[in-house]
């Protein structure tokens, strides 16, 4: 172990909130008053009856959790969509940020793969013709997600 700070390790590191908890953090943006993204809403108490209250008299003895998202991430990721209760992130990224939504879902565009081998046969190796790729107007996400839905069933990965 070498704490928060790895100075004379082969790949020298420090991460010096490495030993600080989700509430640790949580406590310190509550304490000093940090403004946070609005995304995440407010920190508040949640009490043992589940509730959710904005101030308590002992708030070390109480868990701290955001009223909006509790993880962000990659605006355009779309990793474990498939997965998600509420609201979708994507359909989210379309109420709120209509902009980031529509260059993540429009464009995109089959360009020629210059790598590919008509005589690969090899089942291991990715080998297609065509490649889907970003373009001028967006990611052009939509049309995978709407590949991938083609496959997996209609909503598999919510987006609209």
């Amino acid at each position: 172990m070498s704490g928060c700070n790895a100075f004379d390790a082969d790949h020298p590191i420090s991460k010096p909130m490495s030993f600080w908890t989700e509430q640790d953090v949580l406590r310190y943006i509550r304490l000093a008053n940090i403004k946070i993204a609005p995304v995440y809403g407010d920190v508040v108490t949640v009490g043992e009856d589940g509730f959710e209250y904005a101030e308590t008299l002992c708030p070390d003895l109480q868990d701290l959790r955001c009223t909006g998202c509790q993880r962000t991430g990659c605006t355009f990721c779309a990793y474990g969509a498939h997965l998600e209760t509420g609201e979708p992130r994507f359909i989210r990224l379309a109420r709120t940020h209509p902009q980031l939504y529509k260059f993540c879902i429009s464009g995109g565009q089959w360009i020629k793969n210059e790598s590919y081998n008509p005589q690969e046969t090899d089942p291991e190796v990715w080998n297609p013709p065509e490649l889907w790729v970003p373009s001028r107007q967006g990611l052009g996400m939509g049309k995978v997600f709407d590949m991938v839905n083609d496959i997996y069933g209609k909503d598999f990965i919510k987006y609209e």
